[in-house]
């Protein structure tokens, strides 16, 4: 994890608000690019300290989306808490929280209020549905964004079994909007070279997850009479499952150049794409009596090999130990609270400059006394006071 490469962020300090998957994502990106990324954590700690798994008492969930961060504690349910918050984001460039709209307001920190003697703050809010519109006050968790954008009914219309959606624990829509929230402080970056002034950004999850649909978003408008459009079934081999995508009329020569049916060229139900379209299922189930007797490892290379995409299915835990991954450095080592366990590295590169995983989560509280201390210039004196006074 160490170069001597600069990172694109190194210099500026983000005050993180936070909590769960979005934010948390969003400034783990910043911290990986480099920026200072001072985590704020009530004196109980953010509410995913909890979930498992745990080990050593840290949660892996937490410490995947956390690594590389300094965690201070403050009450904001005090006034010299709120002070230390406010004299914090004087001197961050960066302010990331995800509180249902309103909430920062009614505590005083709101953009209006600490722009005021800082207007160079970029200022970014991540909610469900945005801070205005009639379901901005309206709690969201991923599973209800999934409902409320048709991602969920849209992914039913695919599924065989036709008597209820799929239970799912994706949180696509989180992990959307921490790259829009990312992207969107980019160009507020941008903007503050150019202008001097910061910006307020209100990042919603429900629009970025619709954007994953586009197909269904159009053909809502635009009913097909037929829905002829290529769904990836698993294909079940000897020990497992792998995947193919004949998607182009080169693919599905490919495919069947490997499966050792060229005839299914000139067969009428798959000659063109449109006739594949219509027998789609019929076609992947000759594939699956083809790979019947194979490993999904082989079925799947022998087809990719021939030229058409294919891939086993993988676990968590397989994925973990892909050499590709492992030598790319996306699979990248750490140590906290947990001890020494592999997270998912920053998933892009830069030529001239650094980006990645830096360290472990922080341990609760760890950098409270450092912050205040170096951030703020207060004393020992100082600092065990508010200690004291529980406003730390």
């Amino acid at each position: 994890m160490a170069s001597d490469r600069p990172r694109p962020m190194q210099g500026l300090t983000v005050l993180d608000f936070t909590a769960f998957v979005a934010g948390p994502y969003a400034s783990r990106l910043l911290a990986d690019m480099g920026a200072t990324v001072i985590k704020v954590e009530p004196p109980e700690g953010e509410t995913l300290r909890g979930a498992p798994p745990q080990v050593n008492g840290m949660s892996g969930f937490f410490s995947q989306l956390n690594v590389g961060k300094k965690s201070v504690t403050l009450n904001l349910k005090t006034e010299a808490g709120l002070d230390l918050a406010r004299r914090l984001a004087a001197k961050s460039d960066i302010l990331l929280e995800n509180f249902r709209p309103g909430v920062m307001k009614r505590l005083g920190l709101d953009y209006d209020r600490l722009s005021a003697g800082h207007p160079g703050l970029i200022y970014c809010s991540i909610s469900g549905y945005g801070q205005t519109g009639p379901d901005s006050g309206r709690p969201a968790f991923a599973p209800i964004i999934n409902a409320a954008s048709g991602y969920t009914l849209a992914e039913f219309r695919y599924q065989r079994a036709q008597d209820k959606p799929e239970r799912s624990r994706t949180i696509a829509a989180d992990v959307l909007g921490a790259n829009h929230a990312t992207i969107a402080i980019m160009t507020a970056l941008y903007r503050r070279e150019q202008t001097g002034r910061g910006d307020y950004i209100d990042v919603e999850l429900l629009a970025g997850l619709m954007n994953m649909i586009p197909f269904e978003i159009q053909e809502a408008q635009f009913p097909l009479e037929k829905l002829n459009v290529p769904v990836f079934d698993p294909i079940r081999a000897q020990d497992g499952y792998f995947v193919v995508a004949p998607v182009t009329q080169k693919n599905f020569h490919a495919m069947a150049e490997a499966c050792g049916k060229p005839e299914w060229m000139e067969d009428a139900r798959f000659r063109t794409s449109t006739d594949r379209m219509a027998n789609w299922d019929e076609l992947f189930g000759l594939v699956e009596e083809w790979a019947a007797d194979k490993t999904a490892v082989d079925a799947a290379r022998a087809i990719e090999a021939a030229g058409c995409p294919a891939r086993r299915y993988m676990t968590p835990a397989q994925a973990l130990e892909n050499p590709h991954m492992l030598e790319r450095g996306s699979i990248v080592e750490v140590e906290d609270q947990m001890g020494r366990h592999k997270v998912v590295n920053t998933p892009f590169r830069f030529r001239n400059a650094e980006a990645g995983v830096t360290a472990g989560a922080p341990t609760l509280g760890a950098d409270t006394a450092g912050v205040l201390a170096d951030v703020l210039g207060m004393d020992q004196g100082q600092i065990a006071a508010l200690k004291e006074d529980g406003a730390v």
